[in-house]
């Protein structure tokens, strides 16, 4: 079984399919390949599947019926799993002091 994460809002999101525009979204509106968003909100998408709210596209009266953009268009970066611990903890700005231990 593949390994399961938790994410929470905001995080970020790749597009990999801006493919299929649908006619009312207006083309100012909508996604493009391989750009980043910031996933704000989650809600049903009109495909049936989890719908993202995205930070830099608003989508509104005049992309009726579509308040959000598929999930399914994007792909979510996973942290990178070959750093250590102090990689990680010093990205988020925590600094680990070394500790010498004596042997008693």
């Amino acid at each position: 079984m593949p390994e399961t994460i938790e994410i929470s809002v905001p995080f970020t999101a790749i597009c990999v399919d801006d493919t299929n525009k649908p006619q009312e979204i207006p083309q100012d509106k909508w996604v493009k390949k391989n750009q980043e968003y910031t996933v704000i909100g989650v809600a049903p998408s009109l495909d049936g599947k989890l719908g993202f709210k995205l930070k830099e596209i608003v989508l509104g009266k005049e992309s009726y019926p579509f308040g959000c953009f598929s999930s399914v268009r994007f792909g979510i970066p996973i942290q990178d799993k070959s750093k250590t611990l102090e990689e990680e903890l010093a990205d988020l700005g925590i600094e680990v002091q070394e500790l010498e231990l004596e042997k008693v």
